[in-house]
This record gives structure tokens, sequence and C-alpha cells, in this order.
């Protein structure tokens, strides 16, 4: 069965990158740096993402700056991204911790580890699950994880490869190759949001429905 998903699962790619084209990942290229991104991410847009970390960056000339501030301060600065507290809190917290335990503000040392390694030390750090270790490790280190936030849980779901109840990054990284890794996880983003949206999603339109339950068997959404 793993097998077939798995074969499926190339298709899907192909179909999505023959009607998308090429996907290219935007996002600052420093791992650290998309670190603080990611964080920034959380339960806001892309927008409001952006401009808390351009803001981030226009303010502050290095890291130091950022851990030497209060964290009222910080929570200002990135006042677009909301749950601002919050997230000053978790990016000062991970840069303190990358300080005090590598000396600089690196992830390097992350390049040592196999991908569940580098994960489960990612995922230490406060607000930092396995969607924001998986940006971090794939596109910013080159190690291939496959990164699932809510857009890739619901397609993925609706496609029948995540089985209800079963962690969507497991399963997921057990299935798709590596190669695969990062331009599926944007061609999925970018398919829910677009088409396989969570209310009402665009069957009729859709490049991939001859594949999905959803449509063929009139599953469950």
């Amino acid at each position: 069965m793993n097998r077939l998903i798995s074969k499926i699962i190339q298709d899907v790619h192909l179909k999505l990158e023959f009607h998308h084209g090429p996907m290219q990942w935007q996002s600052a290229q420093a791992p650290v740096d998309v670190l603080v991104e990611t964080i920034l991410s959380q339960s806001t847009t892309d927008h409001n993402r952006d401009m808390a970390f351009r803001n981030l960056k226009a303010t502050y000339s290095n890291w130091e700056e950022v851990i030497s501030i209060s964290q009222d301060e910080l929570a200002e600065t990135i006042r677009s991204a909301g749950l601002n507290h919050q997230k000053a809190e978790r990016i000062q917290v991970a840069l303190k911790t990358l300080l005090e335990e590598q000396g600089e503000f690196s992830l390097d040392y992350l390049k040592s580890m196999t991908p569940e390694e580098a994960v489960k030390d990612l995922t230490r750090l406060p607000g930092v699950g396995k969607k924001t270790a998986g940006i971090i490790l794939t596109f910013s280190l080159n190690i291939p994880y496959f990164a699932v936030d809510t857009h890739v849980t619901r397609i993925t779901r609706r496609l029948g490869w995540v089985p209800p109840k079963k962690d969507p990054h497991d399963v997921m990284n057990a299935l798709v190759p590596d190669d695969l890794k990062g331009p599926l996880h944007i061609h999925l983003v970018h398919h829910g949001r677009q088409t396989c949206k969570a209310r009402k999603p665009f069957c009729d339109d859709c490049v991939i429905k001859e594949m999905c339950p959803v449509f063929t068997e009139g599953a469950p959404l």
C-alpha cells in the first residue's frame, strides 16, 4: 500500500507542477533568519509576517541587539505579526539558547545530524514544532524533512494518504522521497490556498480530483 501511495504522490506532484509551474520558496536564506521568520509566521498571514520581519531587521543590526532589549520593545517591533508578546519571548529564548549552547547564532551544527535528530533538537525550542523545524531544515539547511501545515494536513487527509489520528509528519516523511519534500510542500500549500480550501473546495476545478476520494467517492471533507 505504501508503495502505491508513494507512486500516487509522485503523480500528484507532477500534475500540480504542470498546472502551477515550478514553485519558488521565498524566504530569508540564513538558517537563523528562517527560524525567526517562521516563529513570526505562526497564526498570521504572509503579509503580516513579512512586515514584522522587515521591521525587525531594519530596527536591529544583529541578533545580539535582539536579545539585549526588553521583551516589550521587541514585541512592539514585531506587532504586525500578531501574538507579538508570545512571539517576542519565543524569539529571544531561541536566540539565547543558540548563543549559550553553540557560542554563536548558528544552526550549522544540525548538518551533522539525521533529519529526525535535527527535528528533535529544534523542537526543544519554545514555539518550534515539526512544521517550523521542517521549513528550517529543508529550505535553509538542505536537510530534507517534509513540513506539514494546516493546508498540507487537510489535503493529505482528503487524499487518503494520512489515516485519522496519525501524525501527518511521521506518515508523510516515510512516504515522500527526499527530492520531493521541498517542492511538494510548496505545491500543496499553494493548492490548499487556491483550490482545496477548508470549507468550500473547488473540486470541479481541481487538477488532481481523479485521485481524490472526496471527488471520486463522495468521501466527507
